[in-house]
């Protein structure tokens, strides 16, 4: 099984790492963004009470195309495995899919 690396740009408390963590084990990846190893960055907003609010593609490589699609997936797939008791608002996901 391959390890994804989901990074996290800012400092979060310790339980708020660790419910990251839990992002890896959730996404669906777009085949597309595997086969370009796509490295995108996600800029997510949340609600008073740690619900995502917003999820926007803030950067991706390579630049392309291709690529800007597999990164709007991703966004979704992102969205749909958020985990709860995450606080910190605004944040910057990675998900670098480039060393696979």
């Amino acid at each position: 099984m391959t390890t994804l690396l989901v990074l996290c740009s800012v400092s979060a408390h310790a339980r708020q790492a660790t419910s990251l963590d839990q992002i890896d084990g959730c996404l669906v990846l777009p085949v597309a963004a595997v086969d370009i190893h796509l490295k995108a960055t996600f800029e997510v907003t949340l609600d008073k009470t740690g619900k995502l609010k917003w999820i926007t593609v803030a950067s991706y490589e390579p630049h392309s195309e291709a690529a800007a699609k597999a990164a709007l997936l991703l966004s979704k797939s992102v969205e749909r495995c958020w985990p709860p008791g995450v606080k910190t608002s605004p944040m910057r996901i990675t998900v670098d899919l480039s060393k696979i």
